[in-house]
């Protein structure tokens, strides 16, 4: 008999927590490429991400040539738009301290997974440093201010010490992910780090939505889910989503089987 591999194992939603301490154990660093990782986790959890749209493209050879592994086409710097209150353009080379102060960010996606194009993801500005609007700014400005332009990945970073530009690859934000959930001791809640990884993040930011008591559509639409395949995300071992549950069930409500008609 023929063996099959063993189906795999959905990677678990990590909590808001994850992001926002990446991004203040960035803040104690110089190095751009935590910064950048830091800064693109927060996006990824906020827009609901796949790795594959924020970090450097996989590449695989083919009849000889390199090409791209997927369809998919990273965000660049061109996709991000900044919006003030009043809903006017923020121009892209503003200062850095302007950008900030965007009311909202918009991004808009060229291409993605399933082939949809044009489509666009909003947010407004939660007030905190770890606004996914303040973590675009400053991916946006870093990248623009150090000689990039808009066709620049947004996951490019500037490394002044070889004064060359690199790029964030999807094992740097799948360490920093497991870094952050070893030190916010959440193995304690059965979170550890054989069971998280990049798509963590964005099954976190669709945990968040539903925790919160967004409907599925709206959930569908933020991470451009054409049906309702997100609910694998929605996994059983959040205790929230089934808290009170067995107390409803254990209330007694009338059954009658309405089949049974006199004969």
């Amino acid at each position: 008999m023929r063996r099959e591999d063993p189906p795999p194992v959905a990677k678990l939603a990590v909590p808001v927590e994850v992001v926002h301490e990446a991004h203040d154990m960035s803040t104690t660093t110089n190095c751009p490429r935590t910064q950048a990782t830091a800064d693109l986790m927060v996006i990824a959890f906020y827009y609901l991400l796949r790795v594959g749209e924020y970090t450097k493209p996989t590449r695989v050879k083919r009849n000889g040539k390199w090409v791209r592994a997927t369809r998919t086409v990273q965000f660049t710097v061109g996709n991000i738009g900044f919006k003030d209150i009043h809903g006017k353009d923020i121009s892209r080379h503003s200062s850095l301290e302007k950008l900030l102060q965007a009311h909202s960010v918009t991004m808009k996606i060229t291409n993605q997974k399933n082939g949809h194009m044009g489509t666009t993801i909003h947010h407004e500005d939660t007030g905190a440093k770890t606004s996914p609007t303040k973590a675009l700014a400053r991916r946006v400005h870093h990248i623009l201010a150090n000689g990039g332009d808009t066709d620049s990945l947004l996951c490019d970073f500037y490394d002044e010490a070889s004064d060359t530009f690199s790029s964030v690859q999807a094992q740097h934000v799948r360490d920093m992910v497991k870094a952050m959930v070893v030190k916010l001791n959440l193995t304690e809640k059965g979170i550890t780090p054989d069971l998280v990884g990049t798509h963590s993040l964005r099954a976190g930011g669709a945990m968040a939505l539903k925790l919160h008591g967004y409907d599925d559509t709206t959930i569908m639409k933020m991470g451009r889910w054409t049906s309702l395949t997100f609910t694998m995300y929605i996994h059983n071992q959040i205790a929230h989503l089934s808290a009170g549950v067995s107390r409803k069930m254990g209330e007694k409500l009338p059954f009658i089987n309405i089949a049974a008609i006199e004969k």
